[in-house]
Protein backbone atom coordinates (compact mmCIF):
# COMPACT_ATOMS: atom_id res chain seq x y z
CA UNK A 1 0.00 0.00 0.00
CA UNK A 2 1.37 3.50 -0.67
CA UNK A 3 1.94 6.39 1.38
CA UNK A 4 -1.63 7.87 2.80
CA UNK A 5 -0.72 11.39 0.83
CA UNK A 6 0.70 9.84 -2.23
CA UNK A 7 3.75 11.19 -4.02
CA UNK A 8 2.22 12.20 -7.19
CA UNK A 9 -0.81 13.86 -5.69
CA UNK A 10 -1.09 18.18 -6.00
CA UNK A 11 0.14 19.45 -2.78
CA UNK A 12 -3.24 20.99 -2.99
CA UNK A 13 -4.64 17.62 -2.69
CA UNK A 14 -2.56 16.80 -0.54
CA UNK A 15 -3.13 19.37 2.10
CA UNK A 16 -7.19 18.75 2.16
CA UNK A 17 -6.55 15.34 2.56
CA UNK A 18 -4.17 15.79 5.63
CA UNK A 19 -6.57 18.23 7.20
CA UNK A 20 -9.81 15.94 6.87
CA UNK A 21 -6.84 13.90 8.84
CA UNK A 22 -6.70 15.89 11.44
CA UNK A 23 -9.71 17.73 11.85
CA UNK A 24 -12.53 15.81 10.61
CA UNK A 25 -11.90 11.79 10.60
CA UNK A 26 -12.43 9.99 12.12
CA UNK A 27 -15.64 9.74 12.03
CA UNK A 28 -18.49 8.28 14.82
CA UNK A 29 -21.63 9.12 13.39
CA UNK A 30 -25.41 7.99 14.42
CA UNK A 31 -28.42 9.34 13.75
CA UNK A 32 -31.76 10.80 15.71
CA UNK A 33 -35.39 11.21 14.27
CA UNK A 34 -35.64 14.21 17.16
CA UNK A 35 -39.23 15.25 16.53
CA UNK A 36 -42.26 13.41 15.48
CA UNK A 37 -44.02 16.65 14.18
CA UNK A 38 -44.22 18.28 10.77
CA UNK A 39 -45.73 21.66 9.70
CA UNK A 40 -45.72 20.46 5.73
CA UNK A 41 -47.12 17.55 4.23
CA UNK A 42 -44.50 16.35 1.43
CA UNK A 43 -45.55 13.91 -0.98
CA UNK A 44 -43.92 10.42 -0.06
CA UNK A 45 -42.54 11.71 2.95
CA UNK A 46 -40.20 9.09 4.41
CA UNK A 47 -41.01 9.35 7.75
CA UNK A 48 -44.64 9.45 7.58
CA UNK A 49 -45.08 7.91 4.53
CA UNK A 50 -43.53 4.77 6.60
CA UNK A 51 -44.18 3.02 9.68
CA UNK A 52 -40.67 3.48 11.30
CA UNK A 53 -42.47 6.24 13.34
CA UNK A 54 -46.05 4.82 14.02
CA UNK A 55 -46.34 4.28 18.14
CA UNK A 56 -44.48 6.34 19.21
CA UNK A 57 -44.33 10.12 21.01
CA UNK A 58 -41.42 11.89 20.71
CA UNK A 59 -39.79 12.96 24.35
CA UNK A 60 -40.33 16.42 25.58
CA UNK A 61 -38.21 16.06 29.25
CA UNK A 62 -35.59 18.07 28.27
CA UNK A 63 -33.60 16.70 31.11
CA UNK A 64 -34.02 13.30 29.57
CA UNK A 65 -32.88 14.90 26.57
CA UNK A 66 -29.74 16.65 27.75
CA UNK A 67 -29.35 12.87 29.86
CA UNK A 68 -29.35 10.84 26.26
CA UNK A 69 -27.49 13.27 24.65
CA UNK A 70 -24.30 12.95 27.30
CA UNK A 71 -24.82 9.73 27.17
CA UNK A 72 -24.19 9.73 23.21
CA UNK A 73 -21.24 11.53 23.37
CA UNK A 74 -19.72 9.54 26.38
CA UNK A 75 -20.06 6.13 24.07
CA UNK A 76 -18.22 8.26 21.08
CA UNK A 77 -20.19 9.90 18.86
CA UNK A 78 -18.87 12.77 17.38
CA UNK A 79 -21.21 13.24 14.48
CA UNK A 80 -24.91 13.50 14.70
CA UNK A 81 -27.08 13.27 11.87
CA UNK A 82 -30.67 14.83 12.63
CA UNK A 83 -33.97 14.13 10.89
CA UNK A 84 -37.45 13.82 12.15
CA UNK A 85 -40.25 14.78 10.79
CA UNK A 86 -39.32 18.04 11.21
CA UNK A 87 -36.21 19.21 13.60
CA UNK A 88 -36.51 23.00 13.69
CA UNK A 89 -40.44 22.23 15.59
CA UNK A 90 -38.10 21.47 18.30
CA UNK A 91 -35.15 23.52 18.43
CA UNK A 92 -34.44 23.23 22.79
CA UNK A 93 -33.48 19.82 22.08
CA UNK A 94 -31.42 20.82 19.20
CA UNK A 95 -29.50 23.47 21.36
CA UNK A 96 -29.03 20.90 23.81
CA UNK A 97 -27.73 18.40 21.20
CA UNK A 98 -25.27 20.81 20.17
CA UNK A 99 -23.50 21.15 23.64
CA UNK A 100 -23.13 17.55 23.89
CA UNK A 101 -22.19 16.77 19.91
CA UNK A 102 -21.05 20.02 18.47
CA UNK A 103 -20.60 19.04 14.55
CA UNK A 104 -22.99 17.13 12.39
CA UNK A 105 -26.14 17.86 10.05
CA UNK A 106 -29.48 19.04 10.42
CA UNK A 107 -31.90 17.96 7.94
CA UNK A 108 -35.05 20.88 7.67
CA UNK A 109 -37.68 22.52 5.96
CA UNK A 110 -36.20 25.83 6.55
CA UNK A 111 -39.37 27.00 7.55
CA UNK A 112 -38.29 28.27 10.66
CA UNK A 113 -34.86 30.13 11.46
CA UNK A 114 -32.75 27.92 14.20
CA UNK A 115 -30.98 29.90 16.52
CA UNK A 116 -27.44 30.94 16.46
CA UNK A 117 -26.38 28.31 19.51
CA UNK A 118 -26.60 25.46 16.98
CA UNK A 119 -23.24 25.26 15.21
CA UNK A 120 -24.21 22.15 12.60
CA UNK A 121 -24.50 21.99 9.29
CA UNK A 122 -28.11 23.16 8.08
CA UNK A 123 -29.79 21.14 4.73
CA UNK A 124 -32.23 22.77 3.37
CA UNK A 125 -35.12 20.81 1.30
CA UNK A 126 -36.13 22.21 -1.56
CA UNK A 127 -38.77 20.32 -3.87
CA UNK A 128 -39.26 23.48 -6.27
CA UNK A 129 -40.62 27.15 -6.71
CA UNK A 130 -43.93 28.16 -5.25
CA UNK A 131 -45.74 26.29 -7.53
CA UNK A 132 -44.38 22.65 -7.39
CA UNK A 133 -43.89 23.54 -3.76
CA UNK A 134 -47.34 24.03 -3.24
CA UNK A 135 -48.12 20.64 -5.36
CA UNK A 136 -45.35 18.38 -3.40
CA UNK A 137 -45.12 20.04 -0.23
CA UNK A 138 -48.29 21.25 0.72
CA UNK A 139 -47.84 24.88 0.98
CA UNK A 140 -45.79 27.44 -0.90
CA UNK A 141 -42.53 27.77 1.80
CA UNK A 142 -39.76 29.34 -0.82
CA UNK A 143 -40.22 32.93 0.26
CA UNK A 144 -39.63 31.90 3.97
CA UNK A 145 -37.28 29.44 3.48
CA UNK A 146 -35.13 32.43 1.55
CA UNK A 147 -35.25 34.91 3.92
CA UNK A 148 -34.74 32.64 6.95
CA UNK A 149 -31.25 30.68 5.64
CA UNK A 150 -30.14 33.10 1.86
CA UNK A 151 -27.15 34.62 4.46
CA UNK A 152 -26.56 32.14 6.47
CA UNK A 153 -23.14 30.63 6.43
CA UNK A 154 -24.55 27.24 7.95
CA UNK A 155 -27.18 26.58 5.38
CA UNK A 156 -26.96 24.58 2.17
CA UNK A 157 -30.33 24.20 -0.17
CA UNK A 158 -30.75 20.92 -1.33
CA UNK A 159 -33.09 20.52 -4.58
CA UNK A 160 -35.16 17.28 -4.22
CA UNK A 161 -34.96 15.85 -8.22
CA UNK A 162 -38.12 13.98 -8.69
CA UNK A 163 -39.98 12.27 -11.77
CA UNK A 164 -42.71 15.25 -11.17
CA UNK A 165 -39.89 18.55 -11.16
CA UNK A 166 -36.56 16.87 -12.96
CA UNK A 167 -37.12 19.60 -16.25
CA UNK A 168 -36.73 22.39 -13.57
CA UNK A 169 -33.50 21.78 -12.75
CA UNK A 170 -32.36 25.11 -14.45
CA UNK A 171 -35.11 26.91 -12.73
CA UNK A 172 -34.04 26.00 -9.17
CA UNK A 173 -30.15 26.47 -9.80
CA UNK A 174 -31.08 30.16 -11.67
CA UNK A 175 -33.30 30.62 -8.52
CA UNK A 176 -30.27 29.80 -6.37
CA UNK A 177 -27.72 32.00 -7.79
CA UNK A 178 -29.46 35.11 -7.87
CA UNK A 179 -30.39 34.91 -4.33
CA UNK A 180 -26.84 34.05 -3.70
CA UNK A 181 -27.45 30.39 -1.92
CA UNK A 182 -25.51 27.35 -2.45
CA UNK A 183 -27.44 24.66 -3.69
CA UNK A 184 -26.83 20.62 -3.92
CA UNK A 185 -29.40 18.01 -5.15
CA UNK A 186 -31.02 14.79 -3.78
CA UNK A 187 -32.76 12.31 -5.85
CA UNK A 188 -36.36 11.34 -4.47
CA UNK A 189 -36.54 7.52 -2.70
CA UNK A 190 -39.67 6.37 -2.41
CA UNK A 191 -40.43 4.30 0.79
CA UNK A 192 -41.80 0.33 0.41
CA UNK A 193 -45.19 2.07 2.01
CA UNK A 194 -45.24 4.68 -1.22
CA UNK A 195 -44.55 1.92 -4.13
CA UNK A 196 -47.02 -0.57 -2.73
CA UNK A 197 -49.61 2.28 -2.97
CA UNK A 198 -49.02 3.41 -6.17
CA UNK A 199 -51.77 0.85 -7.78
CA UNK A 200 -54.16 2.05 -4.94
CA UNK A 201 -57.86 3.38 -5.48
CA UNK A 202 -58.13 6.94 -4.65
CA UNK A 203 -59.61 6.55 -1.67
CA UNK A 204 -56.81 5.45 0.35
CA UNK A 205 -55.01 9.27 0.12
CA UNK A 206 -54.27 10.50 3.12
CA UNK A 207 -51.57 13.82 3.98
CA UNK A 208 -48.70 12.59 2.49
CA UNK A 209 -50.28 10.63 -0.50
CA UNK A 210 -52.27 13.14 -1.96
CA UNK A 211 -51.70 12.78 -5.93
CA UNK A 212 -49.46 9.95 -6.91
CA UNK A 213 -50.55 7.10 -8.71
CA UNK A 214 -49.07 4.72 -11.62
CA UNK A 215 -49.29 7.26 -13.85
CA UNK A 216 -48.49 10.55 -12.10
CA UNK A 217 -45.70 9.91 -9.41
CA UNK A 218 -42.55 11.07 -8.02
CA UNK A 219 -40.32 7.80 -9.14
CA UNK A 220 -37.42 8.77 -11.42
CA UNK A 221 -37.54 6.60 -14.47
CA UNK A 222 -34.37 5.58 -16.87
CA UNK A 223 -34.97 8.91 -18.69
CA UNK A 224 -35.76 10.95 -16.08
CA UNK A 225 -32.36 10.13 -14.88
CA UNK A 226 -30.29 10.65 -18.03
CA UNK A 227 -32.53 13.65 -18.14
CA UNK A 228 -30.88 14.56 -14.21
CA UNK A 229 -27.82 13.74 -14.91
CA UNK A 230 -27.06 16.00 -18.12
CA UNK A 231 -28.84 18.74 -16.30
CA UNK A 232 -26.32 18.96 -13.47
CA UNK A 233 -23.96 18.37 -15.70
CA UNK A 234 -24.42 21.70 -17.22
CA UNK A 235 -25.23 23.52 -14.03
CA UNK A 236 -22.09 22.61 -12.49
CA UNK A 237 -20.53 24.29 -15.52
CA UNK A 238 -22.70 26.87 -15.79
CA UNK A 239 -22.83 27.98 -11.73
CA UNK A 240 -20.21 26.75 -10.20
CA UNK A 241 -19.83 29.28 -7.48
CA UNK A 242 -23.42 28.29 -6.97
CA UNK A 243 -23.80 24.40 -7.35
CA UNK A 244 -21.94 21.56 -4.87
CA UNK A 245 -21.85 18.93 -6.56
CA UNK A 246 -18.86 16.39 -8.08
CA UNK A 247 -19.33 15.01 -11.77
CA UNK A 248 -17.73 11.44 -10.56
CA UNK A 249 -20.28 11.65 -7.92
CA UNK A 250 -23.23 12.91 -10.72
CA UNK A 251 -22.36 9.75 -12.85
CA UNK A 252 -22.72 7.39 -10.40
CA UNK A 253 -25.46 8.68 -8.24
CA UNK A 254 -27.46 8.67 -11.72
CA UNK A 255 -27.17 4.86 -12.78
CA UNK A 256 -29.91 3.49 -14.13
CA UNK A 257 -29.02 -0.06 -12.94
CA UNK A 258 -29.27 1.12 -9.06
CA UNK A 259 -26.14 1.81 -6.56
CA UNK A 260 -26.49 -1.09 -4.47
CA UNK A 261 -26.30 -4.80 -5.03
CA UNK A 262 -29.19 -6.77 -3.35
CA UNK A 263 -29.54 -9.16 -0.95
CA UNK A 264 -31.76 -11.81 -2.77
CA UNK A 265 -33.88 -13.02 -0.03
CA UNK A 266 -34.54 -9.85 1.76
CA UNK A 267 -34.01 -6.97 -0.97
CA UNK A 268 -31.61 -5.00 1.33
CA UNK A 269 -28.52 -3.64 0.11
CA UNK A 270 -24.91 -5.62 1.20
CA UNK A 271 -22.72 -2.77 0.32
CA UNK A 272 -24.50 0.49 1.80
CA UNK A 273 -22.01 2.50 4.04
CA UNK A 274 -25.11 3.87 6.20
CA UNK A 275 -26.02 0.30 7.31
CA UNK A 276 -26.50 0.27 10.81
CA UNK A 277 -23.55 -1.16 13.14
CA UNK A 278 -22.80 -1.67 17.26
CA UNK A 279 -21.70 2.04 16.96
CA UNK A 280 -23.48 3.27 14.07
CA UNK A 281 -27.21 3.35 15.57
CA UNK A 282 -30.77 4.62 14.54
CA UNK A 283 -32.77 5.89 17.06
CA UNK A 284 -36.32 6.84 17.16
CA UNK A 285 -37.88 10.76 18.42
CA UNK A 286 -38.91 9.20 21.70
CA UNK A 287 -35.07 8.14 22.51
CA UNK A 288 -34.93 4.47 22.08
CA UNK A 289 -32.84 2.59 19.93
CA UNK A 290 -34.29 1.26 16.50
CA UNK A 291 -32.56 -2.17 16.57
CA UNK A 292 -31.06 -3.50 13.89
CA UNK A 293 -32.89 -2.18 11.37
CA UNK A 294 -31.18 -2.14 7.95
CA UNK A 295 -30.11 1.52 8.23
CA UNK A 296 -31.29 4.95 9.05
CA UNK A 297 -33.36 5.26 6.81
CA UNK A 298 -35.43 1.80 6.90
CA UNK A 299 -38.51 2.56 5.41
CA UNK A 300 -36.38 3.72 1.48
CA UNK A 301 -37.03 0.87 -0.64
CA UNK A 302 -32.75 -0.13 -1.05
CA UNK A 303 -32.90 -1.28 -4.92
CA UNK A 304 -34.34 2.21 -5.87
CA UNK A 305 -32.45 4.64 -3.54
CA UNK A 306 -30.33 7.54 -3.67
CA UNK A 307 -30.41 9.45 -1.09
CA UNK A 308 -27.50 12.17 -1.28
CA UNK A 309 -26.27 11.63 1.74
CA UNK A 310 -26.24 8.01 2.54
CA UNK A 311 -25.26 7.63 -1.67
CA UNK A 312 -22.19 9.81 -1.08
CA UNK A 313 -21.46 8.17 1.95
CA UNK A 314 -20.87 4.46 0.38
CA UNK A 315 -19.40 5.97 -2.61
CA UNK A 316 -16.59 7.27 -0.57
CA UNK A 317 -16.32 4.07 1.39
CA UNK A 318 -16.24 1.79 -1.91
CA UNK A 319 -13.47 4.15 -2.84
CA UNK A 320 -11.45 4.30 0.26
CA UNK A 321 -9.08 1.38 -0.32
CA UNK A 322 -8.22 1.80 -3.94
CA UNK A 323 -7.56 5.25 -3.72
CA UNK A 324 -5.02 4.56 -0.64
CA UNK A 325 -3.54 1.86 -3.00
CA UNK A 326 -3.10 4.89 -5.71
CA UNK A 327 -6.65 4.12 -7.82
CA UNK A 328 -7.92 7.47 -8.48
CA UNK A 329 -6.41 9.16 -5.29
CA UNK A 330 -7.43 12.68 -6.18
CA UNK A 331 -10.59 12.19 -7.82
CA UNK A 332 -11.60 10.43 -3.97
CA UNK A 333 -10.11 13.51 -1.83
CA UNK A 334 -12.73 15.70 -3.85
CA UNK A 335 -15.30 13.75 -3.08
CA UNK A 336 -14.33 14.32 0.76
CA UNK A 337 -14.32 17.75 -0.30
CA UNK A 338 -17.80 18.00 -1.30
CA UNK A 339 -18.93 15.98 1.76
CA UNK A 340 -16.92 18.42 4.21
CA UNK A 341 -18.52 21.30 2.04
CA UNK A 342 -22.65 19.54 2.66
CA UNK A 343 -21.92 17.98 5.98
CA UNK A 344 -19.21 19.60 7.77
CA UNK A 345 -19.10 23.51 7.42
CA UNK A 346 -17.40 25.64 5.39
CA UNK A 347 -14.22 25.17 3.49
CA UNK A 348 -11.27 26.97 5.24
CA UNK A 349 -9.66 30.02 3.09
CA UNK A 350 -6.56 28.16 1.89
CA UNK A 351 -8.40 24.91 0.55
CA UNK A 352 -11.47 27.08 -1.11
CA UNK A 353 -10.70 26.75 -4.70
CA UNK A 354 -8.06 24.29 -4.22
CA UNK A 355 -8.92 21.19 -5.41
CA UNK A 356 -11.68 21.95 -7.16
CA UNK A 357 -12.01 19.55 -10.54
CA UNK A 358 -10.45 21.52 -13.42
CA UNK A 359 -13.40 22.39 -15.70
CA UNK A 360 -15.14 23.95 -12.36
CA UNK A 361 -11.95 26.26 -12.06
CA UNK A 362 -12.12 26.86 -15.79
CA UNK A 363 -15.46 28.56 -15.17
CA UNK A 364 -14.75 30.10 -12.17
CA UNK A 365 -12.47 32.20 -13.93
CA UNK A 366 -15.03 32.69 -16.50
CA UNK A 367 -17.73 33.63 -14.45
CA UNK A 368 -15.74 35.90 -12.75
CA UNK A 369 -14.57 36.99 -15.82
CA UNK A 370 -18.01 38.27 -17.52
Amino acid sequence: MRPLDREDASPEVKRFHQHLRQEVLPLRPSQYDISDTCNLFCEGCLFFAGSDHAGRRAADDLEAVDRFFAGEAARGVNYAEVAGAEPSLVEDKLVIMTRHIPHGVIYTNGTKKLTAEITHRLQISLWGLPKQSEKLRGADVVAKQVKNYRDDPRAIFVFTVTGDNVATIPDIVRFCADEGMRLSFNHYSPTESYLARLPAPAGARDDYFRFSDENDNLLLSRASLARSKDLIDAAMEQYPRTVLYDRAFNAWIHDPGGLHDLDPGTGVATHCACKITKSYRHFHADLTDAGEVKCATPNIACDSCRLYAQSLGTLLARRTRPALQGDGFEEWVRLWRLWYMLFWGNLPAEFDPAIAAPHRLAATVAEEAS
